[in-house]
């Protein structure tokens, strides 16, 4: 693989990047996310270049403009893939949230660790996967979340940008199941742990139009 400018890619070689862009954007009047504009690419565009030199693979979760995010992931890719995108599978309920695409991503991953990342996080750090997958072997966790804290403020977990390893899919098909869509508790009931970045804005979302518009 490769980035758009044409370097070659020395990603981690067990994660597949995922790039969870299936909501409905609610918050965003129902627009598509991750094809919002943003410093003149889309959002989407961002998150993908920053996991690109850190992964060995990329997909995309995503139910709708299926097309558009196709020729996102070919940019950062030097070889087609043969299905790159993928909706949410069709036995999980419609607009269930991140967990659904979470799910999906287990189904269809062939390597042992998938990097999932929301869409609207486009200032990711370049050593995520690195340092993740380092707290991932040194504590034994399945699920490892970077986390941050803001001047003044409390430690603020990430749980949408996650590392997890795949023996974790039948505990979220079952969590699923019984209905469980939060993040945080499907997280903190798998073999977890967390790495603190300094950096607090790296993981800032833009998930409004205000937001999106209104920071530089």
């Amino acid at each position: 693989m490769a980035d758009p400018q044409g370097t070659p890619l020395t990603g981690h070689p067990a994660v597949t990047g995922w790039l969870l862009a299936g909501g409905e954007g609610r918050r965003m009047q129902g627009l598509d996310k991750g094809l919002q504009p943003y410093q003149g690419r889309p959002l989407a565009d961002w998150v993908l270049s920053q996991l690109a030199p850190q992964c060995q693979a990329l997909r995309v979760s995503a139910n709708r403009n299926l097309d558009a995010y196709c020729a996102l992931l070919e940019a950062h890719q030097s070889a087609p893939t043969p299905i790159g995108v993928w909706p949410d599978d069709p036995d999980l309920p419609a607009a269930s949230g991140p967990l659904a695409g979470i799910l999906t991503a287990l189904r269809h991953t062939d390597a042992d660790w998938l990097l999932v990342a929301p869409c609207d996080t486009p200032h990711l750090p370049l050593d995520l996967v690195s340092r993740l997958m380092q707290a991932a072997l040194d504590q034994d966790a399945d699920v490892v979340t970077p986390c941050t804290q803001a001047p003044g403020e409390a430690v603020q977990h990430h749980w949408a940008c996650a590392l997890l390893h795949k023996r974790v899919s039948p505990q979220t098909q079952g969590m699923f199941v019984s209905g469980e869509r939060k993040l945080r508790a499907w997280a903190q009931a798998q073999r977890w742990c967390s790495v603190s970045f300094s950096d607090h804005a790296a993981f800032d979302n833009f998930n409004t139009l205000e937001t999106l518009h209104g920071r530089p």
